[in-house]
């Protein structure tokens, strides 16, 4: 029993998905979003102090902006974020995702500061 407690542990998890609607306003492949255990890793170590200052896991944190993002800008490289935007906060809820074979990968995941968030080219705004 516990190594399959193990195994489910480091599968990875899905958080949602790229619709089809929103994939090709942006010209993105529509895909399901995964967290995998090492990213998750990474989330909790950097941005632990930033998370429970909104009050969530890091899971919760990503599947809420999944979930309820209304805005979509590049990332890095090929990466975009995934954002939930309210210019009247301080902070921004936004994820980083990148495209791995079939699927986006969630790389990370952090409340960011507003004025980072609109020097990134906006790709979709709901």
């Amino acid at each position: 029993m516990k190594d399959k407690t193990k195994t489910q542990k480091q599968s990875p998890i899905k958080v949602g998905r790229l619709k089809l609607t929103v994939a090709r306003k942006i010209n993105r492949k529509c895909a399901d979003i995964f967290l995998t255990p090492n990213y998750l890793k990474h989330i909790e170590r950097r941005h632990k102090t930033e998370l429970e200052k909104v009050g969530l896991s890091a899971i919760d944190f990503v599947k809420a902006v999944v979930k309820g993002y209304n805005q979509i800008r590049e990332g890095s490289g090929d990466s975009i974020l995934l954002i939930i935007f309210n210019g009247d906060l301080n902070y921004i809820a936004g994820i980083d995702l990148c495209l791995s074979g079939d699927y986006w990968e969630v790389k990370t995941a952090e409340p960011r500061k507003t004025e980072d968030i609109l020097k990134r080219k906006l790709l979709w705004e709901k």
